[in-house]
């Protein structure tokens, strides 16, 4: 039976917005972050996933409530999530290291709790590996912990002991497998995917990122202009040869628009023009 695209829900970021950072909650939350490049603003974001209802936007990060904004308002991102909880973080000074972790309910955005002296390393079945930053006699320092992530409290604490840190990264589970994504990889020439493309009239499979399930495969094409030398990437859902849906996800850009798009439970999650969100079920 040919299988159908039916668009699920859309979300639009706004004008100056863009779309940074995906994240699946286990409670049914796909929590977001978007930087806005004239306001300098870094903003998250929560939309029920099967609904499309918006649990929250425009949420600024606080240093503490009614206090002032976290890395300046624009140095903070999503680190992470956990049941039913957005982990956020903030940047250390001058440095691309991150600091602090925030625990906010996914639904309501209401902070749970915070810790400004910590840096998250992975998560493992015992709760998150995280580490306070030290200098000693000049020189960085880290000790580790492993803290609840309902409540942020420290469990125990291995130190800095490099062999018990090592098995303990031995642990962790990547975030793709956690939050059940696939992401998409180039196309190798010569493969199921790049004949399926090529059955449905796609002229250089080679410059496309896929993903296959159940013999249908979405595909970003990136093409370029051969005089203005501009990119436009066009997501293709494909099956058996025959072209499902189509849409222009990036036009006349200078580089193409890698990395746009995920499946989750047969939801195809991709990023329109940088600022807008739409999901169909494939």
């Amino acid at each position: 039976m040919k299988p159908e695209c039916r668009l699920r829900w859309r979300y639009l970021a706004g004008d100056d917005a863009m779309i940074w950072r995906l994240m699946f909650t286990r409670s049914g939350a796909l929590v977001g972050q978007k930087r806005c490049l004239t306001q300098r603003r870094s903003l998250f974001f929560s939309i029920d996933d099967r609904s499309g209802q918006i649990l929250f936007d425009d949420y600024l990060l606080l240093i503490s409530e009614g206090g002032a904004p976290a890395g300046e308002g624009w140095f903070t991102g999503i680190e992470t999530v956990s049941e039913n909880y957005v982990y956020f973080h903030s940047y250390q000074e001058s440095s691309p290291e991150h600091i602090g972790l925030w625990a906010a309910d996914a639904a309501t955005g209401r902070m749970v709790w915070f810790r400004g002296d910590i840096v998250y390393c992975i998560t493992i079945d015992e709760g998150f590996l995280v580490y306070i930053p030290s200098v000693f006699a000049g020189f960085p320092e880290r000790n580790y912990l492993i803290i609840d992530p309902l409540t942020g409290r420290e469990l125990r604490r291995p130190g800095n002991d490099s062999g018990v840190i090592n098995a303990l990264r031995l642990e962790a589970v990547f975030e793709e497998e956690r939050q059940e994504v696939t992401l998409p990889e180039f196309a190798v020439d010569g493969s199921v995917q790049c004949r399926m493309l090529r059955g449905a009239g796609v002229a250089a499979p080679e410059y496309a990122e896929c993903l296959t399930v159940d013999n249908v495969t979405a595909a970003a094409i990136h093409e370029r202009h051969p005089s203005s030398g501009a990119w436009q990437s066009t997501l293709c859902i494909v099956h058996d040869g025959q072209l499902l849906y189509e849409d222009i996800i990036a036009g006349k850009r200078d580089a193409p628009a890698v990395n746009s798009f995920l499946l989750r439970n047969r939801g195809l999650y991709y990023i329109k023009e940088a600022s807008e969100l739409i999901v169909v079920d494939i």
